[in-house]
């Protein structure tokens, strides 16, 4: 009897149509969640003179976007996320390294953790603005102050689950240390960083839009106050179409992507 080539290999393309199945079913749920959330927009604001209809805002779209401040202020709130995030991420390693070293100062890390991830968002916000009196600085420590516990959490988990033998490894090939750092310990802390900065990453927005809102004059949340305050609720609902916007484009189009490509050794085949 003569073996077929590949016939050990005959289920892979059974697993893949399963993955397109499963894609397909995703993207189908989400098209019709959207639908569902424009028909109920459309069936209230018919029925209420406080929503506006999704004419109406499409109409106010164009005067909305040709506004150079709207980018600006998009801007502030966008650099405020990035360099709150990698700091919240760096100090989450360091808060995890500490955590695992145990100790007094791993004990007062992981009391730390359990104290920060008590406090709201709100109560975050408000003490950065008695204690920072409304200053750029005082953004940036409340997002950071909201944020770190998680990654410390996730990236403790990732440095528990690291592999002692390829450690081993590393000690017969007589790795340095930079090399032992970039080979071995990095590839396997990948994955929970990127899964610290995605699961954070909308915790971040929410919590630099509401700091907006107390601390600074610009920004997205200081945009929005203003729109508010006018009563300009056509305003008010473009600029939470536009958080929804750039929430789904940073996740989908940006962090999925970088995720991907960084990961893409343990999706290849070994033959």
């Amino acid at each position: 009897m003569t073996a077929t080539p590949g016939a050990g290999r005959s289920k892979r393309p059974r697993r893949s149509s399963r993955s397109a199945a499963a894609r397909l079913r995703d993207k189908l749920l989400s098209v019709l969640a959207l639908a569902l959330v424009v028909l109920a927009w459309q069936v209230w604001s018919a029925s209420s003179d406080l929503l506006p209809t999704i004419p109406e805002v499409a109409g106010a779209a164009t005067e909305f976007f040709s506004d150079p401040d709207i980018y600006r202020n998009i801007g502030a709130t966008f650099q405020r996320v990035v360099i709150s995030v990698v700091i919240g991420l760096v100090l989450g390693l360091a808060g995890a390294i500490l955590s695992l070293r145990g100790g007094l100062v791993g004990q007062v890390v992981d009391v730390y953790v359990s104290l920060a991830i008590a406090i709201p968002s709100t109560v975050a916000a408000l003490l950065a603005l008695f204690i920072f009196h409304r200053s750029e600085i005082g953004v940036y420590a409340v997002v950071v102050l909201v944020i770190w516990p998680f990654m410390v959490i996730t990236l403790r988990g990732g440095l528990q689950l690291m592999d002692p033998r390829l450690d081993g490894m590393a000690e017969v090939y007589r790795f340095s240390r930079g090399r032992r750092l970039r080979k071995v310990v990095v590839p396997q802390l990948i994955p929970y960083a990127f899964a610290a900065v995605r699961s954070e990453n909308a915790h971040a927005w929410r919590v630099v839009v509401l700091a907006e809102v107390f601390a600074v004059n610009s920004g997205m949340g200081a945009s929005f106050t203003k729109a508010y305050d006018r009563f300009l609720i056509d305003e008010v609902v473009l600029w939470i179409v536009t958080f929804v916007v750039i929430l789904l484009f940073v996740e989908y189009v940006v962090l999925r992507p970088l995720e991907n490509h960084f990961m893409r050794w343990r999706f290849q085949d070994v033959r």
